[in-house]
């Protein structure tokens, strides 16, 4: 019975070395859970924090009727916005959980901005919200 039970454990052992861990995961997180690896998320919140640089600098810049200015605003808001839905895990449940506290409002405030953004004039006043989130965030930690 013993050589049984260490066989199997063997057995065990070998199959699951030849799995990936991403494979393992499938089985072992629920359906709709995205497990965000540590040097990903390290990654994004870098592209974010390098972003949010890049806001207030064309923020700061920006002249009340620059419409270059403004669509350039736009597209960094679209960027970051690409980046936070990524580290959200596509709006699914993840395993960064203080992230998944506050990632679904930081996108909303992002949408938010857009839109004041995109107004004739433009109003940038949101963008603050957008950067200081990151702020107010970060001073949990």
């Amino acid at each position: 019975m013993e050589y049984v039970f260490k066989t199997g454990i063997v057995l065990l052992l070998c199959a699951l070395s030849i799995v990936s861990c991403a494979q393992i995961r499938e089985l072992t997180y629920p359906e709709g859970f995205t497990y965000l690896e540590k040097d990903e998320v390290e990654s994004l919140m870098q592209s974010m924090g390098e972003s949010i640089g890049a806001l207030n600098q064309l923020v700061t810049e920006a002249a009340p009727s620059g419409t270059v200015q403004q669509q350039q605003i736009i597209a960094e808001l679209n960027k970051l916005e690409a980046y936070a839905t990524r580290l959200s895990g596509g709006h699914t449940q993840t395993n960064q959980f203080v992230i998944s506290d506050h990632i679904e409002g930081f996108i909303s405030d992002i949408g938010t901005a857009k839109t004041f953004a995109r107004l004739d004039p433009p109003k940038y006043n949101k963008v603050a919200d957008v950067t200081n989130a990151c702020a107010d965030c970060h001073k949990l930690r």
